[in-house]
């Protein structure tokens, strides 16, 4: 008799919707994986994905920045608000500040495109784990 120890005793059940399409798909992945359950399929794909954290220190800084440039851009929107006039180094200003955030987001979307990870590369690491599992 194979009794299970407290620690290996699954215990929370958790309820999935699914609409047929993404049933059939999950029907079709079980089976392919070998695995006995889709259960198991769907448990092992949740633990075998990766878990990517950013942490609101990393950001502080290009927040901050962020902040510090619309200031101004806004300081500028309100003087010309008030006297109509729009000077050269206004719009300077603005280029520069957009320009900066610009590259500031596109320095940070490369960074988080490199820790992507792109389907093929998660389905190996599924298939790692159910492989694991098996084993």
């Amino acid at each position: 008799m194979n009794v299970k120890s407290d620690e290996e005793r699954k215990t929370v059940r958790m309820k999935l919707k699914l609409n047929s399409t993404e049933y059939e798909k999950l029907k079709r992945y079980t089976a392919e994986s070998g695995l006995r359950s889709m259960s198991q399929y769907m448990l092992n794909s949740i633990i075998a994905a990766p878990i990517i954290e950013i942490t609101d220190e990393e950001l502080a800084p290009i927040k901050a920045r962020v902040d510090e440039i619309s200031d101004s851009i806004n300081s500028i929107a309100i003087r010309v608000d008030q006297t109509n006039k729009i000077y050269p180094e206004d719009m300077q200003e603005i280029r520069q500040g957009v320009e900066e955030i610009s590259a500031m987001l596109a320095e940070y979307r490369s960074k988080l495109e490199s820790l992507a990870v792109t389907p093929q590369t998660f389905r190996a690491i599924v298939d790692k784990a159910h492989k694991d599992v098996k084993n």
